[in-house]
This record gives structure tokens, C-alpha cells and sequence, in this order.
């Protein structure tokens, strides 16, 4: 089991029980207490479990994601300006990488106009969307299916990812910060979207508004990595200054 994979089953077990001892969750996890007591560390770094005397509880509930169910619904308008704004970049005979998320789902029903493309996605909602579309070339990335975020993720979507490169990526976080980056609460999910990241010649965040200021457990990347942000007019415009002088060029969806 991979270091990330098993830190998040370690979160998943504290998410049900709240509070465990280090014995119970090496039993849990079917690895040794020295195992246990170098992830509960890491966490600790992280600001994700605070540690008590033989074992560990959650810092923050705040840090946790939600749903696709939690998300879909949650400032559609204005995901559905992003997503149609994020859609007209795409050129004809373009090749994306679509990241799974609420946001990237409302540019799919706008790709459907588009001619000779290709999309790459890890996103079940996206493949059920484009599903016997002819226009389009779809193409799945194989990996663990997460059922909360209806996602295909881990080691395996890592390595399918290196085998492609797109023009464009399009990518979703949970958090976006100027120190912290885009982040998401999900580690095996962040890593799945920094190989998306690493795939593409340019790389476009889709967030709305209410992103900016949160940060996650996991980096997804730094902000130097991006090439453009598309977000609604409730932006600080503030911020917005910020990120275009870090040469991040600003989209506002109207």
C-alpha cells in the first residue's frame, strides 16, 4: 500500500470513530505501531489530527470533502458561466484533460459543439455525459473508483496519465490560496491531479469564488504552475491583483 493510500485510510477511520488509539488503527490498517506513528505525524504537520496520549483525533472537520451530491448544486450559476467560458478556449482538434469536479462537468455539455477533439478524463459524471458522442474522441484514465467524488484515481490513473499530453488541462480544486497553492482533502485525488497538471502545455484552474481562501490537507500544486484561473465576479478583487501579478492570468465568467 502506498504511503498516501494508507495516511487516507487512516483519515477514513478517524472520520467514522473520531477518536483511536495507535494500536487500534495499526490493527485497522494491518501495519505495525511505528508505521502508525509516522502517518499520525506527517497528519500532525498538517494540521489534519492532533495527537493525544496514545493515539490520535481529528483536528477539524473542515478539512474533510464533500459529496459530489454536497457539491452539484452548490453556485451552479456560476459554475455554469465558468464551465462555458472554459469550454470556448478549446480549439477545434484539441486534445484536454478534464478533471473530475462540479465545475468541469457544466464545460462538457459546451465541448459537445466542438469538432475533431479529444478528452481525456478521470470523471464518471464526464464519461456519462459524452457517452456516444461521435463528434468527439473520449478517453477513459483507468484507477480506483471513489464513489464520494465519482472519481477514478490512485497509482494506476498516475501512470495512464504520463503515457498522454493535452493542450489544455482543465483542473478542479477544493482550496486556493497564494501560499498554499490549489488544495484538495483527498491525498491519492491530489496526487491524480498533479499528474493531470504535469500532462498539459497549459494549465487552467475552474473555481468559483468561494474557493479562494480555503486550504485543504493535500497540494494539488503551487500557483506558479498555472497559466490561467476562470472564476465568478465574486472574486476579491484584491486578490485578483495578486494572482495576475504571479503571472496568472485572471478570467472573470460573466
Amino acid at each position: 500500500m502506498f504511503p498516501e493510500e494508507r495516511r487516507q485510510k487512516l483519515i477514513s477511520a478517524l472520520e467514522q470513530h473520531y477518536s483511536m488509539s495507535v494500536s487500534e488503527i495499526a490493527g485497522r490498517l494491518g501495519v505495525s505501531e511505528a508505521t502508525v506513528r509516522r502517518d499520525l505525524n506527517e497528519l500532525q504537520k498538517l494540521g489534519v489530527i492532533r495527537r493525544t496520549h496514545g493515539g490520535a483525533l481529528l483536528a477539524s472537520q473542515r478539512k474533510f470533502e464533500p459529496t459530489y451530491t454536497d457539491k452539484k448544486d452548490r453556485f451552479l450559476p456560476q459554475k455554469q458561466k465558468i464551465g462555458r467560458v472554459a469550454a470556448g478556449l478549446v480549439e477545434d482538434g484539441e486534445t484536454v484533460i478534464l478533471d473530475a469536479g462540479t465545475t468541469t462537468l457544466q464545460m462538457v455539455r459546451h465541448l459537445k459543439e466542438k469538432k475533431n477533439i479529444t478528452v481525456i478524463t478521470n470523471a464518471m459524471t464526464i464519461i456519462e455525459e459524452l457517452e456516444g458522442n461521435e463528434e468527439l474522441d473520449l478517453v477513459v484514465i483507468g484507477g480506483r473508483y471513489r464513489s464520494s467524488t465519482r472519481a477514478l484515481v490512485g497509482p494506476m490513473a498516475e501512470e495512464n496519465l504520463q503515457n498522454f499530453h493535452a493542450d489544455k488541462v482543465f483542473i478542479a480544486a477544493n482550496g486556493c490560496t497564494l501560499t498554499e497553492g490549489l488544495t484538495t482533502p483527498n491525498m491519492t485525488e491530489a496526487f491524480t491531479k498533479r499528474a493531470m497538471v504535469k500532462a498539459g502545455s497549459k494549465v487552467i484552474a475552474v473555481l468559483d469564488h468561494s474557493k479562494f481562501g480555503e486550504v485543504s490537507m493535500t497540494m494539488i500544486t503551487p500557483l506558479s504552475q498555472l497559466d490561467m484561473i476562470i472564476t465568478d465576479d465574486g472574486i476579491d478583487r484584491k486578490l485578483q491583483k495578486e494572482l495576475e501579478k504571479m503571472g496568472v492570468q485572471v478570467i472573470i465568467a460573466e
